[in-house]
């Protein structure tokens, strides 16, 4: 008998145990009787009853499943639900969590899952044995769910490591369904980046004879891992299928998780879970035969022009010389190219900008990299040739551009000189100069001396008014204020990879605190991995959200990060790792891997 760890996405919770709660384990296949090529649900029920307080769910990780037959489970989930009753004055309550999978049979059968043992609270619990029965499907049947409605990605075979391209993900809709709502959308994708979904677009087509309402999504994927990498794609809907009458009711007798009373009303909806075909990409290593040393990653096809703005100027007067890399590819791993080192000219970091030839498109489009040139001395000066490498997958091979030196006359300045030495200071004349006096002067000769001419008032004393002083500080604070705020308003609407480092950053606080504040190992490490994952993005620029361990430590390396805080990072991710697949209970003190993981983040 083969055993696995079947890893369930499921939601955080905190851990807290009343020690009069009693809990209670069932497991069912819903339904239990099934056709071939039909889906079944197997729904394992943890129910914990209290007479004090309301219970309070753990999160489960895993479950030591047993496989037999070859029955596939796949898709897990969770759902929770709870209740409070009152009996004769006494009070009940009650929480329910509901851990859902997917079965799918391979042929017609009776499938049983064993009993099995599994930890929860610090209790072993047993799950009951479970059957499902698989018939033949009548030659007069309906179509099934999965023909009805379904999810299909057209992913490519082979990548590049960082090759970007697209993909088309689509939603299949049979005339006779009503989808209610899309609900939430997942991705097992972790050797890839992938851009967020868009709206929809819908279209029309015909699948083996039968007429579909088609939603579509243009995705941008980038390989960030080189080998075999999965990738696959989940939406959870809500739709009404033929011949439904109402909500399906959960195999407990109860209205089932995210229902309400209204939808027997209103709604007649079914929600289901929608896969892509499992799918696995080989993404290849560039190779290192014939690479240029101009390139710095851009994989595609482009093309390169250089300008000036003016072909004349001054010395000490700038000018700008621009770059302009056109065409398909990943433009966001394109860095301006590098300026040869010259004693003619100094220049600076070049200003890039990316014009999008579609709205949206990522991957066809002008980008620019404006370098500003100030000459050191007059002549006829040339800015250097430029050289620009690229890697085609199509013909599998590095193609090097390059453009011809630009002359520029530059002219001796015309600015004055500005003038040095030493600073003299001009006597006054000896005539005003002020002679002691000789004798002193009597209380009569005081008197006629005094200047009794009204003395004008003081135009700007007011200036030296401490109140009007404040109240010009507090406007200029609230102007700068204001102005920061403005163009911080327009840096995120004009520059995506500045949002994209604000919204990782924001995300960042959210996973610290619940780190900070988790009680639970389980829910702690996974704070923890995604704070870190969030903070390498903010720190490097990327999207790392999803990135494994050898990625991120990469990317901290090139940050400069310490040999001890890659370590320890490392070892955080195998903690964590241990805990959520393999089942293994975490040694480790809590608060001391707090501290470290405090260290990490400051670090970073």
């Amino acid at each position: 008998m083969h055993r696995f760890k079947f890893t369930l996405a499921l939601f955080p919770w905190l851990t807290a145990l009343s020690m009069s709660a009693e809990i209670s384990v069932t497991a069912i296949f819903n339904p239990p009787r099934v056709a071939l090529g039909e889906k079944a649900n197997y729904v394992l029920e943890i129910k914990e009853t209290s007479t004090s307080e309301q219970p309070e769910i753990e999160r489960v990780t895993s479950l030591p499943i047993p496989q037999l037959g070859g029955l596939e489970l796949t898709n897990g989930r969770t759902g929770t639900s709870q209740q409070t009753s009152i009996i004769n004055g006494a009070r009940e309550y009650s929480v329910t969590q509901q851990l859902i999978i997917d079965a799918d049979a391979p042929r017609i059968g009776t499938f049983t899952l064993p009993t099995y043992v599994f930890q929860y609270k610090g209790q072993t619990l047993r799950a009951p044995a479970a059957t499902l029965q698989v018939v033949e499907r009548a030659a007069d049947a309906g179509p099934t769910t999965d023909e009805l409605i379904f999810l299909k990605a057209d992913t490519p075979d082979q990548l590049y490591l960082g090759q970007m391209t697209t993909l088309e993900l689509k939603l299949y809709i049979a005339p006779n369904v009503r989808l209610s709502g899309l609900n939430s959308f997942d991705r097992n994708a972790d050797g890839f980046t992938i851009s967020e979904l868009p709206d929809s677009k819908e279209t029309s087509e015909i699948v083996n004879g039968r007429s579909y309402r088609v939603l579509n999504w243009t995705l941008t994927i980038t390989p960030i891992q080189t080998g075999p990498q999965d990738l696959n794609f989940q939406f959870t809907v809500s739709v009404s299928l033929p011949g439904q009458n109402g909500r399906t009711s959960d195999p407990f007798g109860g209205r089932g998780f995210g229902s309400s009373l209204f939808d027997d009303f209103f709604t007649r909806s079914e929600r289901l879970t929608l896969n892509t075909e499992p799918k696995t990409i080989e993404v290849l290593a560039l190779p290192t035969a014939d690479e240029p040393a101009s390139f710095t990653g851009a994989i595609g096809d482009f093309v390169m022009q250089v300008y000036t703005d003016r072909n004349q100027t001054q010395v000490g007067e700038p000018i700008m010389f621009s770059v302009e890399i056109s065409g398909n590819g990943n433009f966001d791993r394109i860095n301006g190219p590098t300026i040869p080192e010259t004693t003619h000219w100094r220049s600076y970091e070049p200003e890039s900008n990316f014009q999008p030839r579609i709205a949206g498109s990522a991957l066809l489009g002008i980008k620019r990299f404006d370098y500003v040139m100030i000459p050191k001395q007059a002549g006829t000066l040339e800015i250097p040739e430029m050289r620009f490498a690229y890697f085609e997958p199509g013909t599998q091979r590095y193609t090097q551009l390059s453009s011809p030196a630009i002359e520029i006359e530059v002219s001796p300045s015309n600015r004055p000189a500005t003038p040095s030495g030493p600073s003299t200071q001009t006597a006054p004349p000896a005539s005003t100069l002020l002679l002691p006096l000789q004798q002193e002067l009597t209380v009569e000769q005081a008197l006629l001396t005094l200047d009794y001419r009204p003395r004008s008032i003081d135009a700007t004393s007011h200036w030296n008014s401490p109140s009007l002083w404040s109240i010009n500080a507090a406007i200029a604070v609230s102007l700068v204020t204001y102005g920061l705020v403005l163009v911080r308003k327009r840096r995120l609407k004009e520059d995506p990879a500045y949002a994209a480092r604000q919204r990782a950053k924001h995300e960042l606080r959210t996973s610290k605190t619940a780190a900070k504040q988790a009680k639970v190992a389980d829910h702690f490490y996974a704070q923890a991995q995604s704070a870190i994952r969030l903070a390498v993005t903010y720190r490097s620029g990327e999207n790392l959200r999803t990135a494994n361990i050898d990625t991120l430590c990469e990317a901290m390396l090139k940050k400069g990060l310490s040999e001890r805080v890659i370590s320890q990072t490392r070892r955080l991710f195998a903690t964590a790792d241990a805990l959520r697949f393999a089942g293994k209970e975490s040694k480790s003190d809590l608060a001391k891997a707090k501290s470290e993981l405090e260290g990490i983040l400051k670090a970073l």
